[in-house]
């Protein structure tokens, strides 16, 4: 099982209109990684998280100058800015990532993605 990323802002950094959350919201799969890189277009180092498939390409865009929100029973809630490649156009996006691996069944607490 891969660790599971849903997006909390889908419309270019603004929240999902309340009639789009009754609709499950869409869930990427692949590698989690959060890590301090040098970023070349913020030009210095900052903390990265990121969402890899197996070959190593990004899922979803990476989350720069990312943050833990918080984190509970292998549910964590991470905020960044992600960069458009194409536009450069800087938004503001928030992930729910559920960790593999971490047996929820265990934990009756576990916050919902």
């Amino acid at each position: 099982m891969l660790d599971q990323v849903t997006l909390l802002y889908e419309d270019q950094g603004r929240p999902l209109p309340r009639h789009r959350l009754a609709f499950p919201l869409a869930e990427y799969a692949g590698a989690f990684t959060f890590d301090e890189v040098h970023v070349p277009a913020f030009h210095r180092t900052m903390p990265v998280a990121r969402l890899v498939d197996p070959q190593g390409a990004d899922v979803v865009p990476p989350l720069h100058d990312a943050k833990l929100l918080w984190m509970k029973a292998g549910v964590a809630r991470i905020t960044g800015i992600e960069v458009d490649e194409l536009s450069r156009r800087r938004t503001v996006q928030t992930w729910n990532v559920r960790l593999q691996g971490y047996d929820a069944a265990a934990h009756t607490d576990a916050p919902p993605l």
